[in-house]
């Protein structure tokens, strides 16, 4: 049996990890991001959808907490759901 909560707090802290990573990344190579982003989308051009000025931190923030709440709610909820259907 796993503990929800612990697994919980694991996922977000990586996820919490990429996020920051990420903004970093595309805050210093936006490039690099875009093409890995357009490596992703086969046969989609999405060059219209970069970005022409720098996100706030604000918005960075708020995408920070928004997704760190996601991450530990749905990874709760699975594993509740795990346990459960284990059945201990």
């Amino acid at each position: 049996m796993l503990s929800a909560k612990t697994f919980a707090n694991a996922t977000t802290t990586i996820m919490v990890v990429f996020y920051i990573a990420c903004w970093l990344i595309s805050t210093l190579a936006p490039d690099l991001i875009f093409g890995i982003a357009n490596a992703w989308m086969h046969s989609i051009n999405i060059e219209s959808l970069k970005a022409t000025s720098a996100i706030s931190f604000g918005t960075v923030l708020w995408g920070l907490i928004s997704i760190s709440l996601l991450t530990w709610i749905t990874t709760y909820a699975t594993i509740r759901l795990y346990n459960k259907w284990l059945g201990k």
